[in-house]
């Protein structure tokens, strides 16, 4: 009998788990879609804000702990 109480809390624990992971894997997946789009309309925008000629500027690369993910800084110097 007690063999099946803790059974049952593990399955609850895996199912709540599985059910907050899935919802992590669509945020993130969202919030990659959304980069992306963001990406593409400053590419379009660079003439318009005039960026074009600032590519071969000074970039910091800084990894983050998410896969994929890049954070890029750009340096201006005033």
């Amino acid at each position: 009998m007690r063999e099946n109480v803790h059974k049952d809390v593990y399955r609850f624990a895996y199912d709540e788990a599985s059910t907050e992971l899935r919802s992590i894997l669509k945020a993130f997946e969202q919030l990659c879609a959304q980069k992306n789009r963001v990406e593409k309309l400053m590419e379009v925008l660079k003439p318009e804000i005039g960026m074009q000629d600032q590519d071969s500027g000074n970039h910091i690369k800084r990894t983050t702990h998410l896969p994929y993910c890049t954070v890029v800084t750009r340096l201006t110097v005033l």
